[in-house]
């Protein structure tokens, strides 16, 4: 993810500093690995190469909870759309408290 944040801001700060840098063999070389790289990075994370039962766990929890935040704080004044807040708190939190056992679990 940091890669992710790295490469648009090594292009930013060469445009940006455009005057410093003047050998354009090197900031061809820098353009085109910071292009590459945001590539790659960007296909990792959309296959979610790396992300293996503990990861997931550990990255959809911050998600279930953000679903909760919004549902809580969210001005509903209809009353479906009142009841489905109501459901996706209850399941949410039922369904972060399963994967905080499971991951408990797989790290002992």
């Amino acid at each position: 993810m940091t890669f992710l944040m790295i490469c648009p801001m090594a292009l930013i700060m060469l445009g940006f500093m455009r005057g410093m840098y003047k050998n354009k063999r090197k900031n061809t070389a820098i353009v085109a690995s910071a292009i590459s790289v945001f590539v790659i990075v960007v296909f990792l994370l959309r296959t979610q190469a790396f992300i293996g039962d503990k990861n997931y766990m550990k990255g959809m929890i911050p998600h279930h909870s953000i679903a909760i935040l919004t549902s809580e704080r969210a001005t509903i004044t209809d009353p479906e759309v009142k009841q489905l807040a109501r459901e996706i708190i209850e399941t949410q939190i039922k369904e972060i408290e399963q994967m905080k056992r499971i991951l408990a679990r797989m790290e002992d």
